[in-house]
């Protein structure tokens, strides 16, 4: 499970901010047309599109992080499934275009670096080298995965300050009284306080991210074309 994770290049946080989005517009996403056409593009973000093969690899990504088979859903399921990928992908697409414009992007050598690190979970080369195997994943494929991530990363620590976020006395509190409310017998303050503003400042930074995904969205020209 653990090298499964360390290959297959996580959404993460846009992901979250993705989805958050969406629920809080109701499916709707600002700038969004939906029309008809070749059914290998499923969205165009600013003249740019979007595959069906991206759509179906964004799908089995979020599944398995869930831990669940995309074939096992049910059609309510799968639709919800679809539209959160869809708008994963969406959101990936607006933050890579606005961290090409700032110049932002991944180095070779930051690549190699995050491969040996992936390597090194591993015994040898070929456990790795069987992974990627299993994962449908050739070693470029891999590359540019992580070169994505990067970009990614980069363009939210440049865009967002979330170092400066921090968790009030107020907020620690109220996040206490409500996980220690839901859960019989909870730790005292004093033995979670860690925690308990980690997750505060958290919950903080993902509302900044998806505010700013909005309005990504808001000033986007976005076509749904399935």
């Amino acid at each position: 499970m653990q090298q499964k994770i360390l290959i297959i290049v996580i959404v993460g946080i846009i992901a979250v901010a993705a989805g958050a989005w969406f629920y809080f517009s109701g499916g709707e996403m600002p700038g969004q047309e939906s029309s008809s056409e070749s059914p290998d593009v499923v969205a165009r973000v600013n003249g740019q599109d979007i595959g069906q093969a991206e759509l179906e690899a964004s799908e089995a990504q979020i599944a398995a992080g869930q831990g669940v088979e995309v074939s096992s859903l049910d059609a309510e399921t799968r639709s919800q499934l679809r539209e959160q990928a869809l708008d994963n992908l969406i959101s990936r697409a607006l933050i890579q275009q606005k961290a090409k414009e700032m110049g932002i992007a991944a180095t070779e050598a930051d690549i190699d670096a995050q491969i040996e690190s992936i390597k090194a979970q591993f015994e040898d080369e070929a456990g790795y080298q069987a992974t990627l195997n299993q994962e449908g994943l050739s070693e470029a494929e891999l590359r540019s995965q992580i070169a994505d991530e990067m970009v990614i990363r980069a363009y939210i620590e440049q865009a967002l300050d979330l170092e400066s976020v921090t968790a009030t006395e107020e907020e620690v509190g109220a996040e206490y009284e409500q996980a220690a409310a839901a859960n019989e017998g909870f730790p005292e303050l004093s033995e979670v306080r860690g925690q308990i503003e980690s997750s505060v400042i958290q919950q903080k930074q993902q509302q900044l991210i998806t505010q700013h995904i909005q309005g990504l969205y808001a000033e986007a020209d976005v076509e749904i074309l399935i």
